[in-house]
């Protein structure tokens, strides 16, 4: 294949801040043979009507719209049905893409025997600022390129988290549409993107490069910004990890860092749920956890949030909400409403 068609679907829900200079960018790749594909799930902005424009101008743009809003997740699907061509991506509507973005992913693609190709991402704000970087851990910025089987995948997001991202992946089609088929959004919820990377490497191996090639962007209007205080439930990507987990208990996976994660996730849930003003107790904080306490006497940033899940657990045991709510208001550069 020495020019195989890129198919790029995007799914798009009130994005009219947006949506423009994302089509451009992917407009203004470096790599031509790409078409375009919108899948709108009922706008209520003028989202449509910028869409219009760009697919009367562009003969590679083809913009639809669902009947009913199907959500999210839903709509991930419908992206993977309509595919079509050598390669494909999903990307959001609200991020930007380095011109060099879908050659390099390409020529990566084609030179390896891989299911799909990941990459880096800076951080933008709501205008386009760049205000940091997608984490990534520091044991991979050493190479401009890394290669993963399932087992290599899983046991760095036990020990990370999740650090790939969602727009970032360009995929074999056949694979996506005959084998991923769909995005699990019923059983994992906000986590299904993680389902699909994890059997993408059960399949074959996955690559990633070390660039930042993507502009990620962290709106105040996005659904993971919203949510961040008010979650009160543990978070999705644990129902992803628990079905990986008992799936090959026969690996017999290192659990000390994942321990940690969700002992941290704990703190989390607990902030949000006293900020939010619901019942929670201080037995909910489990701090003789051996497994928690040989990962934060040798991480710095780690011990820190273990003394102030401490301190919480203190004021929780003794009742003193008012001391508490400043706490972590403090902490978390929370600003108290006017």
């Amino acid at each position: 294949m020495n020019n195989p068609l890129v198919c790029i679907c995007i799914p798009n829900y009130n994005n009219e801040d947006t949506i423009a200079n994302t089509l451009d960018s992917i407009l203004h790749q470096t790599y031509e043979n790409i078409i375009i594909k919108v899948f709108d799930n009922v706008s209520i902005d003028s989202s449509m009507k910028i869409l219009k424009r760009y697919e009367e101008k562009y003969v590679n743009i083809s913009v639809y719209q669902n009947n009913e809003n199907i959500g999210g997740e839903a709509n991930f699907t419908k992206c993977i049905e309509n595919l079509e061509g050598d390669f494909g991506a999903i990307f959001h509507a609200d991020d930007l893409y380095s011109p060099t973005m879908v050659e390099n992913q390409i020529r990566y693609l084609s030179q390896n025997d891989i299911s799909a190709i990941f990459v880096r991402a800076n951080l933008i704000d709501d205008n386009s600022n760049v205000i940091g970087e997608q984490f990534f851990p520091d044991e991979l910025k050493n190479k401009k390129y890394h290669q993963f089987d399932f087992k290599q995948l899983f046991a760095l997001i036990l020990k990370y988290d999740n650090f790939l991202i969602t727009p970032s992946v360009m995929a074999k089609v056949d694979i996506y549409k005959n084998q991923i088929k769909s995005w699990n959004g019923q059983k994992f919820k906000t986590s299904a993107d993680l389902d699909v990377w994890l059997r993408f490497s059960e399949i074959k191996n996955i690559g990633l490069i070390t660039d930042k090639l993507i502009s990620y962007r962290i709106s105040t209007a996005s659904f993971s910004y919203r949510t961040k205080f008010s979650r009160v439930n543990p978070r999705d990507m644990f129902l992803v990890i628990e079905k990986y987990l008992n799936k090959y208990s026969n690996l017999n996976f290192d659990q000390a860092d994942y321990e940690y994660l969700k002992f941290k996730d704990n703190i989390l849930v607990i902030n949000n749920k006293i900020l939010n003003s619901k019942l929670t107790r201080s037995d909910k904080i489990v701090l003789m956890n051996f497994k928690v306490l040989n990962k934060i006497f040798c991480n710095k940033q780690k011990f820190k949030i273990y003394i102030y899940a401490v301190l919480i657990k203190l004021l929780l045991f003794c009742g003193c909400r008012t001391l508490l709510v400043k706490l972590i208001k403090k902490v978390n550069n929370l600003e108290d409403e006017k």
